[in-house]
């Protein structure tokens, strides 16, 4: 009884043992993390979103994503090839990705999606939420003067180097953005997101991590014989948008430059941590019900009125006008969307416009 007791009381002990100080520097360790995308790993990470969405059908996978703890099994050979595995009680969703494009697995419906490509500009998955990626992604967008060294942490066995960066744009909802990584790898293996004057919004970390190559037998997905399968040439609603939609979007939004490099119907816009998403289409094509709008407040701008939805992080703004949708969301404050919207509107003149009916 006393050596089981003492075996249980194991893991709580050492992780309160001080992690090592790695001596590495903040600019050194920033630089790491921006080019750890091909350092091979395989783990178990969690994380946890505390967005509260109303309830859209049509983006109930993104409402749950980011309303609560997922659970992860990843493996990693590099940018291009790798598995993510989201665990839930009843089955996995599976996501594997290789050059040709990715396969997309639901256990409990035996279905699998074969989807052609890697899209520029689409809706966010689990896969990017494991901290490594969701490390490597903010800290890409980082200016080294932006940047602070932690103390070190003993995550998953690895004694992290931390790194705080605190954007400097007053038009960002960002406050900090505080991760840990491998100081010999640069591998973000925790992650912490916290929005101006609240809490800690989005944290994701490794319960388990092997600097170790995946086989690549578990990379590669076989059709089960008893599944059903689709084929698709667009990863989601977003990229389906930026395919489909005849309209062109601008080269710039207010101050903010198109981020994508070819300019289609859906973009980003913004540099460094002031980030705007924009999407124009038909209105026939809107993803949301009137009754799910009217639950949205209301705001008008020059564009006439639109739905504003609001959270300490994440900023959305729908209009309708004329037969057409916009829509643009990102981590700036509403006044900045608002402007932005502004400028969309009255950009997206004839000129912007392919092939209209």
């Amino acid at each position: 009884m006393g050596a089981a007791a003492l075996l249980a009381a194991l893991p709580p002990i050492v992780a309160r043992i001080p992690a090592a100080e790695s001596g590495i520097g903040a600019r050194e360790l920033l630089q790491k993390i921006v080019a750890s995308g091909n350092v091979s790993h395989q783990g178990v990470a969690e994380s946890d979103a505390r967005f509260q969405f109303p309830d859209f059908r049509r983006a109930q996978r993104l409402i749950e994503l980011f309303g609560e703890k997922t659970t992860m099994r990843v493996w990693r050979l590099d940018e291009l090839r790798w598995r993510v595995d989201e665990l839930d009680p009843i089955g996995e969703r599976g996501t594997y990705s290789d050059p040709s494009g990715l396969w997309v697995w639901n256990s409990g419906r035996r279905h699998g999606t074969q989807i052609e490509g890697h899209a520029d500009v689409r809706f966010a998955r689990s896969a990017d939420l494991v901290p490594s990626e969701l490390g490597r992604r903010l800290a890409a967008a980082a200016s080294p003067d932006e940047t602070a060294r932690l103390p070190a942490r003993r995550i998953a066995g690895v004694h992290a180097a931390g790194l705080r960066i605190s954007p400097r744009s007053p038009a960002t909802t960002l406050e900090r953005i505080d991760m840990w990584a491998d100081p010999r790898t640069g591998l973000a293996v925790a992650v912490e997101i916290t929005p101006r004057g609240g809490d800690v919004m989005i944290s994701s970390e490794f319960l388990d991590i092997d600097f170790k190559a995946p086989e690549r037998e578990v990379l590669a997905f076989d059709l089960p014989e008893d599944a059903t399968h689709n084929h698709a040439d667009v990863a989601d609603f977003a990229s389906a948008v930026d395919r489909y939609s005849p309209f062109v979007l601008p080269d710039r939004l207010t101050s903010l430059s198109r981020r994508t490099s070819i300019a289609r119907a859906a973009a980003t816009y913004g540099s460094g941590f002031d980030l705007v998403a924009a999407l124009v289409l038909r209105r026939r094509f809107a993803p949301f019900q009137t009754e799910e709008l009217e639950r949205v407040p209301e705001v008008s701008g020059d564009f006439g009125t639109g739905r504003l939805l609001e959270t300490s992080l994440l900023n959305g703004l729908y209009i309708e006008r004329d037969g057409v949708v916009y829509m643009v969301a990102g981590t700036v404050t509403s006044d900045v969307l608002i402007d932005v919207a502004e400028a969309l509107v009255d950009d997206l003149e004839p000129s912007f416009v392919r092939g209209l009916e």
